[in-house]
């Protein structure tokens, strides 16, 4: 009887060990299980663009020695340019980049015969552009660099062994832009200084060196397409 008794208390000693491991309640999923791990949602969208511009330039070149030059107006001046703004870390968005191809005019008058040109041109133009955005308006800083190679010059019988047609130097100026849903059109002033002379230094005689920096004042128009 003590035997049967016994098993009995220790068979329900038994009993309620494996119902306390025992769960009733189906687990249900986590919902916010993986909350911290989502991506936040990004505060700044990213912006590519493609346009078209045409300038307006006033050419000039800085001598020395001196060659009395005086300043050409150049108006055909075209490019095609893609621009892409990105937000620094999703804080900040005011950067962008912007490049192309760009074809146009350089050069100096002066009175005496044996200086003076008119260049034609191929530019790629390397710039960080800065905005700041009111509303559908758009203040723009421009600060960059440039590589380009001379193509012609007017000149009577053209380059000569004393002329150096590749160019390269930086560029910086401002504007200002419109954005219309898709379309966005600016307004630019941009000032070219050229780290490249013209010449040869020897082109007067290796008594006699000479420096010839082009330097160039931009005014720009240009519409603008966003891509995405």
């Amino acid at each position: 009887m003590k035997k049967a008794l016994f098993l009995i208390v220790s068979l329900a000693f038994s009993l309620a060990a494996a119902a306390q491991d025992f769960n009733f309640i189906p687990e249900m999923p986590d919902d916010f299980a993986q909350l911290d791990t989502l991506p936040r949602p990004k505060k700044f969208k990213s912006r590519h663009m493609l346009g078209v511009e045409y300038s307006y330039n006033i050419a000039n070149i800085s001598a020395s020695p001196s060659v009395g030059e005086e300043s050409v107006m150049c108006p055909l001046n075209f490019g095609v340019f893609y621009t892409y703004y990105h937000p620094l870390w999703d804080q900040m968005n005011i950067f962008g980049l912007k490049t192309g191809v760009k074809y146009g005019q350089e050069g100096y008058q002066t009175e005496r015969s044996d200086f003076g040109e008119i260049c034609t041109l191929v530019e790629v133009p390397l710039i960080s552009q800065f905005k700041l955005d009111f509303s559908i308006c758009r203040l723009l800083v421009n600060v960059g660099t440039y590589w380009g190679y001379r193509l012609s010059t007017d000149k009577a019988g053209g380059f000569d062994k004393y002329d150096q047609r590749n160019d390269y130097g930086v560029v910086a100026g401002a504007g200002f832009g419109l954005a219309l849903g898709r379309l966005e059109f600016h307004l630019e002033g941009n000032y070219k200084f050229s780290f490249a002379s013209m010449y040869h230094p020897n082109k007067n005689g290796e008594m006699y060196w000479i420096l010839a920096y082009p330097r160039t004042l931009m005014i720009s128009a240009g519409i603008y397409f966003n891509l995405w």
